[in-house]
């Protein structure tokens, strides 16, 4: 008897990818709580390398995808030397509208300091940034212990704190893109993919 080859179902419309468990488990809750409609990757929440990003992104393009959304964190590309790397997949995927690529730096844990204050301040490490978002969320943890109850991203989404993440998001990017700022400058992309999920929840609601 022939073995059989498993295949990935690439035909998805709306894909993203977290490169991290707290990445994944922050759009898993959010996906929850805002009734947003995607497939999450990977599915057993484990970390993905940025060549393995670079292949599933290539594998749902080619497989028709509508969109693909890869959110990383800087700090992690530069420690592991793959700048050049990042940069080329960014040129790659560039005029390509399927595919958005939201990094932060120097992590994730910087978009959600947003939630809270307005800063430009220099960080080298998510551990410094954590430091500081401790000052609002004092029981935040990186644990998965911590990180798969959805109290916490439940929190950042109360009391306009996402639409404070927006402005502050936005304001900080178009000041980094002014130029000439240096490779510590803070800034998180992540509001262009909640732009997009929250477009695609209006347009569903249109079509109904």
């Amino acid at each position: 008897m022939a073995r059989r080859t498993e295949t990935r179902n690439t035909r998805k419309n709306y894909v993203v990818l977290g490169d991290g468990i707290t990445e994944q488990y922050y759009l898993k809750h959010l996906k929850e709580l805002n009734g947003y409609k995607y497939v999450l990757r990977p599915s057993l929440f484990t970390g993905i390398t940025i060549e393995s990003a670079e292949n599933l992104i290539d594998e749902y393009v080619s497989g028709g995808c509508t969109q693909i959304i890869y959110i990383t964190d800087y700090d992690t590309i530069v420690s592991q030397r793959k700048k050049e790397k990042f940069e080329k997949i960014k040129r790659k995927y560039k005029n390509q509208e399927q595919v958005i690529i939201c990094e932060s730096m120097p992590g994730i844990e910087f978009w959600f300091l947003l939630h809270f204050l307005k800063t430009s301040r220099e960080f080298r490490t998510c551990n410094e940034v954590m430091t500081e978002l401790i000052r609002h969320i004092p029981e935040y943890s990186k644990k998965k212990e911590y990180l798969e109850n959805k109290i916490w991203t439940k929190m950042l989404c109360s009391e306009n704190r996402m639409e404070t993440a927006m402005v502050n998001s936005k304001d900080i990017l178009k000041e980094k893109e002014k130029g000439d700022k240096g490779e510590l400058f803070p800034y998180s992309k992540i509001h262009q993919a909640i732009e997009y999920f929250e477009a695609q929840k209006r347009n569903k609601k249109s079509r109904r």
